[in-house]
């Protein structure tokens, strides 16, 4: 199994930070770009990771910045879609992969709406794209309920306080997921604080952007009527955030060559895509997808 942690430096409004990612696979593989969600970080693809680098592809997972072992970023205004884009292409180039349809993507709740912006621009790098529970538009009660959750400061005394409320809050709506698999997340989601108790693994100041320009409140529709690429939408039935209304009109409004839909009933948001059935239908889809 080829496994790495690798970084490279990118450049904010007061200079750089660090970048920390896991690179799985042959690098002559065809790569995936794995993107987390809002509070996530590259780990959360590691289960994916070992089953697609057997069948034949690279998985790329980022820590974006302010999240697991990537730098918190000195200005909190500076978390918006703009730096994550910079930040992401700045991967790619990192990676000399910065080219025309050379990677294919999956993303996370947020990763998935910069995945929308990044595929929908002129010669995106984006050849085809999996998008696990979002769609060009977030609703406003699902924003204000997230911006609600991630302004609370979090402390735990050990990782399996963090495990046991990781279990009581994701657990409802993360589908399937063994006793591994959780102390996993949890020991990958976890930073410790000055005074010795323990956090999540992001930084609070994520929160403060949504004062002012809530992440998922911006038009991405633009973005998404100009995608080509073929798309696989996850979703998981029980969602707020991916409603029936928002598939219907990102199907109504596709314009690319393949759009397909696969729905998961015991998920809401999101699917964690560890479980093996979960993970089958996101390896056949890139075996099967022509781009």
């Amino acid at each position: 199994m080829t496994y790495s942690e690798k970084s490279f430096l990118s450049l904010n409004s007061r200079g750089y930070h660090r970048i920390v990612y896991n690179d799985w696979g042959d690098k002559n593989a065809r790569p995936v770009i794995g993107v987390h969600g809002l509070t996530g970080n590259g780990h959360d693809f590691d289960y994916l990771a070992e089953d697609l680098i057997k069948h034949g592809f690279r998985l790329i997972a980022v820590d974006l910045p302010g999240r697991g072992r990537s730098d918190f970023l000195p200005d909190p205004m500076d978390y918006n879609y703009t730096q994550y884009c910079h930040d992401l292409m700045a991967l790619l180039a990192h990676l000399d992969l910065a080219r025309p349809s050379s990677v294919d993507w999956l993303g996370i709740s947020l990763g998935g709406l910069l995945g929308i912006t990044l595929a929908g621009m002129k010669d995106s790098p984006i050849a085809r794209m999996i998008l696990n529970d979002v769609g060009p538009e977030v609703p406003k009660a699902a924003l204000d309920f997230i911006h609600m959750v991630i302004a609370q400061q979090y402390t735990f005394g050990t990782i399996e306080e963090i495990e046991l409320r990781m279990r009581q809050t994701r657990g409802l709506i993360w589908g399937p997921i063994s006793d591994e698999q959780w102390h996993h997340m949890a020991a990958h989601n976890v930073r410790a604080l000055d005074d010795g108790t323990l956090t999540y693994g992001y930084d609070p100041a994520i929160a403060k952007i949504f004062e002012s320009e809530p992440t998922g409140d911006s038009d991405l529709w633009p973005y998404w009527d100009a995608i080509t690429a073929p798309v696989q939408v996850i979703h998981g039935a029980q969602s707020m955030v991916l409603t029936s209304a928002i598939i219907d009109q990102m199907r109504e409004s596709y314009t690319g060559t393949s759009f397909d839909l696969v729905q998961f009933a015991d998920c809401g948001h999101v699917p964690s895509l560890m479980h093996p059935h979960q993970i089958e239908i996101v390896r056949k889809w890139l075996e099967a997808t022509p781009f």
